[in-house]
């Protein structure tokens, strides 16, 4: 197996090699060594699809999930082709937020409070969920700037309608001393208890960061005393508060990359990147708060990524991500406005 797979990786180079900077390989940090050893560039999803955006290679192969792709395609210019190595990789939090489903909840908020609420999603959603926004006056966010974004719409003395992640839109209205001021929504909810509130939130979640709990943070400090806590704002709020330090992927990244030699650290995140700063920075002891792993981030090996390549190679387009051009002007509007925010 160990043959075949150097095989796959030297095929894999070769045709890196020729096809030169026309191709261009992003890979999220939760991807699997393999993939990240062969990878242009390693990152956050929006990080990527902006240096996807940037490059002036033809050929864009983005090692991921579906949303990353998506976005990497509503960003980059239309002579460049969007492919992924496994098209099945999809994002269960971004399922949580159907596009027909969060209409549904818009109607009735605007009935509610007509022409006050903003919407915004976080960048884990599917791309008609970001046209839907933009079409709407409203933004995309990331988890390290979901704060300013939240700051700039109810300065605005606009109302937040915040999708799809429950937890990250709770700490963000923790993180802004509203924790009175926000209501959990659904297809399901009741118009008189969303009116007084400033933030509405759709009721979705990241499994992978639901699953550390405050034990966890209690047996990691009892085994090493002095441990910085460290985790993902998908985490549950509780967990949030108990630990020392809250930051999305990169940052978690550079915080412990910049911390002192000797430090230590518990990472409350996915367990395949916790893995990789472990061996990044053999000088510090970083644990994994719990081994918490993404399934569909592991489903893209070499051999899919050869496949895709090679498919490439052949002249055949048919897998390549598309989006129509009225979802991309949508999308690509809520993107910009993020930007134009800071």
């Amino acid at each position: 197996m160990a043959l075949v797979q150097e095989e796959i990786t030297e095929r894999i180079l070769e045709i890196k090699k020729t096809y030169g900077s026309r191709l261009f390989i992003p890979a999220h940090h939760y991807q699997r060594d393999e993939i990240v050893r062969l990878a242009d560039c390693t990152g956050d999803s929006l990080e990527l699809s902006r240096a996807a955006a940037k490059t002036d290679a033809e050929y864009i192969v983005f090692c991921g999930v579906r949303f990353m792709a998506e976005t990497a395609r509503v960003l980059s210019g239309e002579n460049k082709r969007v492919f992924m190595p496994r098209p099945d990789a999809g994002c269960p939090l971004a399922d949580f937020g159907s596009l027909e489903e969060i209409e549904l909840v818009w109607k009735r908020l605007e009935r509610v409070r007509p022409g006050e609420y903003v919407p915004v999603t976080y960048v884990n959603s599917h791309v008609e969920v970001k046209s839907f926004c933009g079409s709407n006056g409203g933004f995309v966010c990331t988890s390290s700037n979901a704060k300013r974004i939240f700051q700039a719409v109810l300065e605005e003395k606009k109302r937040v309608f915040f999708m799809p992640d429950r937890n990250l839109g709770i700490n963000t209205a923790y993180g802004l001393g509203l924790e009175d001021d926000y209501e959990v929504v659904g297809v399901d909810g009741q118009e008189e208890h969303i009116a007084g509130r400033r933030i509405a939130i759709w009721d979705g979640f990241c499994y992978v960061h639901r699953a550390f709990i405050v034990d966890q943070i209690s047996a990691m400090r009892e085994k090493y005393p002095g441990i910085k806590v460290i985790v993902h704002p998908e985490c549950d709020p509780e967990v949030v508060k108990e630990a020392d330090i809250t930051g999305s992927t990169s940052q978690i990244k550079r915080y412990i990359e910049e911390s002192a030699s000797g430090s230590r650290w518990a990472v409350g995140t996915e367990l395949r990147f916790v893995t990789r700063l472990q061996h990044e920075n053999g000088d510090k002891v970083i644990e994994p708060l719990f081994p918490s792993l993404c399934g569909d981030m592991s489903k893209s090996g070499v051999d899919d990524l050869l496949r895709t390549l090679e498919l490439i190679e052949k002249g055949d387009y048919a897998e390549q991500i598309l989006v129509s051009p009225e979802v991309v002007d949508g999308a690509k509007k809520a993107i910009v406005r993020m930007f134009e925010t800071g």
